[in-house]
């Protein structure tokens, strides 16, 4: 299953919130769902450990506005904290570069009976223009 999901989110920070489409893809022999961004502006992009899973699949702090949805029940992401990160925590995406990760089925405490039931996934992803050198 392959999902393209358009969003739009304002930014309390002075960093620049840019238009992000991701793809979502469901891997139940895994136990896993993927998440893909392409980078297909002009210009570096920072994904905030919020928006966009860290290499461990982990969302910092997201269980009140990431979910996986599995015949019409809300799973909410388990809390994580990514704690300090010395220079940033923002995953730097260049121009036409791809990143993926994968949040696995026990962050969200699926059930085993759900595995292969059809899912979607909300996780408000937003890219920002990024200001790191990086």
């Amino acid at each position: 299953m392959v999902l393209s999901i358009s969003l739009f989110l304002g930014c309390a920070s002075n960093w620049e919130p840019l238009p992000t489409e991701y793809e979502f893809k469901d891997w139940p022999a895994e136990g896993r769902i993927e998440v893909l961004y392409t980078n297909d502006t002009d210009g570096k992009v920072c994904l905030l450990p919020e928006h966009w899973p860290n290499q461990a699949g982990k969302v910092n702090q997201a269980s009140d506005y990431v979910f996986l949805l599995v015949g019409g029940k809300r799973y909410p992401i388990e809390d994580f904290n990514t704690g300090y990160c010395p220079g940033g925590c923002a995953l730097i995406v260049r121009p036409g570069e791809t990143v993926s990760s994968s949040i696995s089925y026990n962050d969200f405490r699926l059930p085993s009976y759900a595995r292969n039931a059809p899912k979607r996934l909300e996780l408000p992803v937003t890219a920002y223009t990024c200001p790191y050198e990086g």
